[in-house]
């Protein structure tokens, strides 16, 4: 056993190509919300709940600290945002109003009950799974 115990995820670095068209992702479609700015960086830190997400533009040369070695090679696979609520029907209409495509869509049952998982695409290609609140299963 490690010295020491995981409380959670702290934040996720995404690679961006245009911070303006990533917070009107962000913050338009899934309601985040500016943290912090650090422009020196290129960068901006956006609150997701209890978690963070940090942007990194890279088209700005204060952001070359973060291309990678290869250019279009991935940054990460997913990240998935948990929903404490959800109406399935308003979410599908929200993302079809944003024309955010759902490019896939999982049902994972769970101790709690189901949970419905629909995964999206940032203007960057990043795939960000939306994860809903479980729903209780009749009895």
């Amino acid at each position: 056993m490690p010295p020491f115990e995981i409380a959670g995820i702290d934040h996720l670095l995404v690679l961006v190509e245009g911070m303006g068209r990533a917070l009107a992702f962000y913050e338009g479609v899934l309601g985040c919300e500016v943290d912090e700015r650090l422009p020196e960086y290129a960068m901006v830190v956006l609150r997701a709940g209890a978690s963070k997400i940090d942007l990194a533009d890279i088209a700005d040369e204060r952001g070359a600290w973060a291309r990678p070695e290869v250019y279009g090679g991935r940054n990460v696979d997913h990240f998935c945002l948990a929903l404490r609520t959800s109406d399935e029907a308003a979410l599908r209409a929200h993302l079809a109003a944003h024309r955010v495509t759902i490019v896939e869509e999982q049902l994972s049952a769970e101790a709690g009950g189901d949970r419905l998982s629909l995964y999206i695409r940032d203007p960057d290609g990043n795939v960000v799974e939306l994860k809903g609140p479980h729903q209780p299963q009749p009895r």
